[in-house]
């Protein structure tokens, strides 16, 4: 990170006496805690101890920021998306804090195996992040222009499924969907958790949903009765991941066909 090239008015109000780097894990912190709308440029030099000329050395607005506070974690997604050591063949695994697991795959083509592998810790890494914190999935949905690091997260999407063989077209087809998947539902996650009632339990607020769904027309409603058990008893992470592994799968099959 560097600073951004200061104005007549940048100079006037004095040098930074805080690193960028402070200052934006500092305002991390405080979209951790309050959330965007808590997150105030005074507040944040109250935090700092210092005055609004170390911010605005470095940044000019409140978007600008958060953008810089996005593009940070991004860059810790990639960090936690490297390849550990000891994998065995076949094994698609996790970063820290997810259960283990992958899709079957059709294939034992290394290739193949090696671009799944590398897809799922990257997808994995970010939504590991946006359950940290949960601002990011609303502004990652919410963004506009891509940041370096967002161009980064995506390269690092793409080139596995170069690596897989698959066309230009069926790479920027599944590129798109897995980056979409990850902040999509993080952000409906997210958004589900900004109103739900903290005075009740999780567990609680399913059963109420399918309660009602239970008090519905059973032949209107006939797949939702059969799923509510399995709604009221379903975990975040698992849903998650059953369906990064379903897009998966499928770009598997698309490698394999076009391989043979």
């Amino acid at each position: 990170m560097t600073p951004r090239e200061s104005s007549p008015t940048d100079r006037r109000r004095g040098r930074a006496t805080h690193s960028l780097e402070q200052i934006v894990a500092t305002a991390t912190a405080i979209l951790d805690r309050d959330g965007i709308r808590g997150l105030t440029l005074r507040g944040l030099a109250a935090d700092l101890g210092g005055g609004l000329g170390s911010i605005y050395w470095y940044v000019g607005s409140k978007d600008e920021l958060i953008a810089l506070a996005c593009d940070a974690l991004l860059a810790e997604a990639l960090v936690r998306a490297g390849a550990p050591a000891g994998e065995g063949p076949g094994e698609v695994t996790s970063p820290p804090g997810i259960a283990p697991g992958g899709p079957q795959l059709e294939t034992d083509d290394p290739a193949v195996v090696d671009a799944v592998r590398t897809l799922r810790r990257t997808a994995l890494a970010l939504f590991e992040l946006t359950q940290e914190h949960p601002w990011l999935a609303l502004q990652l949905h919410a963004q506009g222009p891509p940041t370096p690091q967002l161009l980064r997260y995506w390269e690092q999407l793409g080139r596995p499924l170069a690596d897989m063989g698959l066309t230009p077209r069926q790479q920027f087809h599944g590129s798109t969907a897995i980056s979409g998947y990850v902040s999509g539902v993080a952000a409906e996650m997210a958004a589900q958790d900004l109103h739900a009632d903290t005075s009740r339990s999780k567990d609680e607020q399913l059963a109420e949903v399918t309660d009602g769904w239970l008090a519905l027309d059973p032949t209107e409603f006939r797949w939702l009765h059969s799923i509510a058990g399995e709604f009221r008893e379903h975990d975040d992470d698992e849903q998650f991941i059953a369906g990064l592994d379903l897009l998966l799968g499928g770009l598997v099959r698309q490698a394999v066909e076009r391989r043979r």
